[in-house]
C-alpha cells in the first residue's frame, strides 16, 4: 500500500517519524510535511502564493506551507506514485469534539477524504517532546492491517490515543464527537495609538460529559475512533427550518 504521511507539527516531529519507521517495514511510505509547526490551521490552503518544496530524498519532501498544501502536492504534484491512504499524525495533543474544526492534523486527513482517498488522523494525549510515539505507531499498523479494507474513501477516521493505553485492538471503541468547551485568554501589548498586539496566552479546555463520546471513551483509558463525514448539513435543522419558513410565509 502507498501511504502519504503528513502532520501539522513539522517535518522533524517524533510522531511523523514514528509512523514512517513502523509502517515503512510493510508499506511504501511517502512523507511530506510542513517546514515548521502549523497547528490549528484547519484546512488552510495556499491559493495565490507559490510554495517552496524541498526534496530531502526520494520519499521525503518539505513544504513551506500548510498541512493541506502538503497533501495536495503529495496527491497532485507528480512527486509520488498513486496514493492509497492519507495518514496525518501522530499529533502531539488530542483532537476531539470541536477540536476537529480547528486541527491541522484532521484538516490534512479531511483533504485526503475530499479527494476520495482513505484517510486517517491520529493524535496522542502524550505531550512529551522527547517521547518517540513508537507504541502508538505500532497500534496504527495493527489498525491498518486489520481494518483498512473496511475503511471507505471520503471519510476521515479520527483516532485519539491516551497517554497510557493498552496496545490492543480490543481497547478501541467507536465514538461520536463530544462537545469541547474553550475559555480563551488574550494578552494585549499596546504599541501606539489604538494599535496593540494581541497574543492568545492560553486556553482552558474542557468538555461536556456525555456517554459514548470521544471524550468519554478517551478518559476511560480506551481509544476512540470517530468516523468524520464531509457533509456538515444539520439534517434536523434543515427540516425544522423548512417548517418555520412555511409557517411564516403563510
Amino acid at each position: 500500500m502507498n501511504i502519504l504521511i503528513t502532520n501539522d507539527d513539522g517535518i522533524s516531529s517524533n510522531g511523523i517519524l514514528a509512523l514512517e519507521k513502523v509502517l515503512g517495514k510493510e508499506h511504501n511510505t511517502y512523507l511530506i510535511a510542513p517546514l515548521k509547526e502549523r497547528s490549528a490551521t484547519s484546512m488552510a490552503l495556499s491559493i495565490h502564493d507559490s510554495l517552496r518544496v524541498e526534496r530531502v530524498n526520494e520519499n521525503h519532501y518539505i513544504v513551506d506551507g500548510f498541512p493541506v498544501d502538503c497533501v495536495n502536492i503529495g496527491l497532485h504534484g507528480n512527486i509520488f506514485p498513486k496514493i492509497d491512504l492519507v495518514l496525518s499524525g501522530i499529533n502531539r495533543g488530542v483532537n476531539m469534539g470541536h477540536d476537529v474544526h480547528y486541527s491541522g492534523t484532521v484538516g490534512a486527513a479531511r483533504h485526503g477524504a475530499i479527494h476520495n482517498k482513505k484517510s486517517v488522523a491520529v493524535s496522542s494525549g502524550n505531550w512529551d517532546k522527547n517521547y518517540d510515539y513508537i507504541k502508538e505507531a505500532e497500534l496504527v499498523r495493527e489498525i491498518l492491517n486489520s481494518w483498512i479494507d473496511e475503511f471507505i474513501p471520503g471519510v476521515v477516521y479520527n483516532i485519539n490515543i491516551p497517554e497510557k493505553f493498552e496496545n490492543s485492538l480490543s481497547s478501541i471503541e467507536l465514538a461520536k464527537l463530544g462537545r469541547r468547551t474553550y475559555v480563551d485568554t488574550y494578552e494585549a501589548k499596546p504599541i501606539i495609538g489604538g494599535i496593540s498586539d494581541f497574543f492568545l496566552g492560553g486556553s482552558d479546555l474542557g468538555h461536556v460529559p456525555e456517554e459514548g463520546t470521544d471524550f468519554d471513551i478517551f478518559f476511560r483509558g480506551k481509544i476512540p475512533i470517530t468516523p468524520l463525514g464531509l457533509d456538515q448539513t444539520s439534517l434536523l435543522e434543515l427540516e425544522e427550518f423548512k417548517k418555520k419558513i412555511r409557517v411564516k410565509s403563510k
